[in-house]
């Protein structure tokens, strides 16, 4: 089933996600820096990362790739599009 198949996925911002859940990065928002700066961070749209801290205060804490840890300014992570990730179980 390709991409446009599939049905339309609940999208939020990496800030609103709460800790302990993993989502998929969608979308990079504006500014050439920014999607320049994530990248170098090794943070990609397509990439499943797992929220560790969401204080709704100071940055997150993001893992990534399992055994890394990121953390991001809620400015930045305001500007991220992510949806739920859904394992393999969940897509049958």
């Amino acid at each position: 089933m390709s991409n446009a198949d599939q049905p339309p996925q609940a999208m939020m911002m990496l800030s609103m996600v709460s800790p302990g859940e993993t989502v998929e990065v969608i979308r990079i928002g504006e500014g050439r820096r920014l999607r320049k700066r994530l990248a170098d961070l090794g943070l990609t749209a397509g990439l499943q990362v797992r929220v560790v801290q969401n204080c709704f205060a100071g940055p997150l804490i993001l893992a990534v790739k399992q055994d890394c840890r990121l953390a991001i300014g809620r400015g930045m992570a305001h500007k991220i599009q992510v949806c739920p990730y859904k394992t393999h179980s969940d897509k049958g």
